[in-house]
């Protein structure tokens, strides 16, 4: 054996560069593919929410609202998608290649009713919105995972705490409504109930069961604070729906957390059906008890909504076309809700979100959305996750979707709408991951030492 000095030739020292290069240009491109989406993902949250200084305090005068500022949010998101399928367009393919049934079916019913559309530029415009606010959401989703996505989530709703508060104090007059909801606290959001929304599904986003381990950080008493300011917008809100979906919301995390901790898939499907048997018998007893009394104190009746006289105007126009609608956002539209809604003041909404699908794509579209979001649910509630951090974000989305199912029976415009919870709804559905999905550090530590001098 010979323990000499080993020498290479000029050639190989010239080729070693070269191959060092190529994992670099590799982290640049990455680092620039996580920041691009990152930013697309945040730009998209703001957009939904719509939360911007300067609206009305009372929106029922009709104040002019600037909607530059929503609009020139949303065509930017155009070359970004554009920009990002021109980096990594295999990629993009592979995310999009199957996609399930109901969601075509779906499609099909939304696109057929622009065809029958009584707003065809209204329609044509929400339909189009729907699709630019998914995308963003999907490819964070689909190429860095649940937990980074919710960690987005949460950052977001931290900085949404926070800058409603503030904006609060610092412009009273804009952020606190008057006329009818004199009193009632809407901060950066059009309307109080959107606040209202938000901060609920956001209170859910950031709140973890369980106590923190290790060492308590900086983070953590940020994500406190924020959880307290949360709690607070929704007492100010006066928003009764914000309520009944921090309370279904909490209760369906801590049922999440226990079904995790069944292994069994016989044992936790038949827990599954028992909680949902149990909900429902302690939901018909507190629907008629502590509900009535939550209604009572809100001013409303046990719809929660206080709008049953509008749903009694809209419900005939549904038997007058069933399949397909008046086009999809149509009744998403005020000029609309008023050429169809006589009341003694001006019905916005329908306070409804499956009787406005019923009345935008038909009932069959809006029975397929409705079964493909139970069907991921009950997926969702049936799975286990070995990871902690897998674990709390899958409570997590578990509650989110059924927060949503539920809230949509009282207000309009939490599924498939371009608004406040749709981000929320499409990053907390399961959808199938392709299989070269998640692959892109492995990818990249491979290249690595595939480029690593021996």
């Amino acid at each position: 054996m010979s323990y000499s000095p080993s020498y290479v030739s000029d050639e190989g020292i010239r080729l070693r560069p070269l191959a060092r290069s190529r994992p670099r240009r590799g982290i640049k491109k990455e680092t620039f593919v996580r920041g691009l989406l990152t930013g697309m993902l945040y730009l998209t949250l703001l957009r939904t929410t719509g939360m911007w200084y300067g609206y009305p305090s009372n929106f029922i005068e009709d104040a002019p609202v600037d909607p530059f500022a929503q609009k020139l949010m949303l065509y930017s998101l155009i070359p970004l998608i554009g920009l990002y399928i021109w980096l990594e367009p295999n990629r993009f393919v592979s995310y999009f290649r199957r996609i399930p049934v109901l969601l075509i079916v779906v499609s099909a019913f939304s696109i057929i009713s622009l065809g029958v559309s009584i707003s065809f530029g209204a329609s044509v415009r929400g339909i189009a919105a729907v699709a630019i606010l998914t995308v963003a959401p999907l490819l964070y989703r689909f190429r860095y995972g649940s937990v980074a996505t919710f960690q987005i989530l949460i950052n977001f709703g931290i900085f949404a705490a926070f800058a409603n508060i503030l904006y609060t104090v610092a412009f009273p007059r804009y952020a606190i409504m008057s006329g009818s909801y004199a009193g009632m606290i809407k901060g950066l959001f059009y309307h109080k109930n959107g606040l209202g929304q938000f901060c609920a599904v956001s209170f859910i986003a950031m709140l973890s069961v369980g106590m923190p381990k290790g060492r308590l950080r900086y983070s953590q008493l940020l994500r406190w604070a924020a959880l307290l300011c949360t709690l607070l917008l929704i007492v100010v809100s006066k928003s009764s729906t914000a309520v009944v979906m921090v309370a279904i919301g909490i209760s369906a995390l801590i049922g999440s957390h226990m079904m995790q901790s069944v292994r069994n898939s016989l044992a936790r499907s038949f827990f599954v059906f028992f909680f949902c048997l149990l909900l429902g018998v302690a939901a018909s007893f507190a629907y008629l008890g502590v509900a009535e009394m939550i209604a009572d104190a809100f001013g409303k009746d046990l719809t929660f909504s206080g709008r049953t006289n509008i749903w009694d105007q809209l419900l005939p126009l549904v038997y007058d076309r069933p399949i397909f609608g008046y086009g999809f956002a149509a009744f998403r539209q005020p000029e609309v809700m008023e050429q169809y809604v006589e009341l003694t003041f001006d019905a916005r909404s329908t306070h409804n979100t499956y009787l406005e699908l019923a009345l935008n794509i038909g009932v069959p579209g809006m029975i397929a959305w409705t079964v493909f979001v139970l069907q991921r649910l009950g997926g969702r509630l049936t799975a286990t996750q070995r990871s902690g951090d897998l674990r709390d974000t899958h409570s997590k989305e578990v509650a989110i979707i059924l927060l949503i199912v539920v809230g949509s029976m009282m207000e309009a415009g939490m599924m498939l709408a371009p608004v406040i919870l749709w981000p929320y709804l499409v990053v907390s559905l399961p959808v199938s991951k392709p299989k070269n999905t998640g692959r892109s550090m492995r990818d990249l530590i491979a290249d690595s030492r595939h480029a690593t001098p021996k």
